[in-house]
């Protein structure tokens, strides 16, 4: 004879703690460091002088350094809300909250004025390659129309997919129901 056993839970044992914050902390974490690491690289390659950005309208330029300024800053944010998470705090879930909503709104709003001034892009990203191969002495190739609408529309769309799907995915984890009524119990 043999019986079947149901696993019912039992409301005097403590519940199994949940790794969700600890797992999702090191993420946050990592793509903090990644983040603050990769515009630290920026600012040292002159990714905020003037020569950087010639041939472009001032206000699009205004606004690259600005979205770089203010990204780098969501980073920061990024990695502090990791931190917290990792440690069930309650901020880290607030922090990480906005996180998503402020990466959304700087990757979106960089994406629309790459794509209402892809002419403008397209002209620098031309004139930054051919400036490119002439530092390398290299003999320049025939850079088509065609190919430099290629190039920057992969860069424009891998940015913009990486920009976007992993702060969406994340906010859509954190704005489940059960996550949020784990961290309303957390003591910090």
């Amino acid at each position: 004879m043999s019986q079947i056993f149901s696993e019912v839970e039992d409301p005097f044992l403590p519940q199994a703690p949940t790794k969700w914050p600890t797992i999702l902390g090191w993420i946050m974490l990592i793509l903090g460091v990644v983040g603050v690491l990769s515009a630290i690289w920026g600012f040292f390659n002159k990714s905020l002088a003037v020569e950087t950005y010639q041939g472009l309208p001032d206000w699009i330029v205004s606004a690259l350094r600005m979205l770089q300024i203010c990204g780098t800053v969501v980073t920061v944010l990024g990695a502090l809300s990791g931190w917290y998470l990792r440690k069930k705090m309650s901020r880290g879930y607030s922090m990480a909250k906005w996180w998503v909503v402020l990466c959304l709104v700087l990757n979106v709003v960089g994406l629309a004025i790459q794509i209402n001034n892809r002419d403008d892009m397209q002209a620098w990203l031309k004139r930054t390659m051919l400036a490119q191969l002439e530092k390398q002495n290299q003999p320049t190739q025939q850079l088509t129309p065609e190919i430099i609408k290629g190039i920057w529309y992969a860069q424009a769309g891998c940015a913009g997919l990486l920009g976007i799907v992993p702060p969406l995915v994340i906010g859509v984890f954190l704005l489940g129901s059960k996550r949020r009524a784990e961290v309303a119990t957390w003591t910090h």
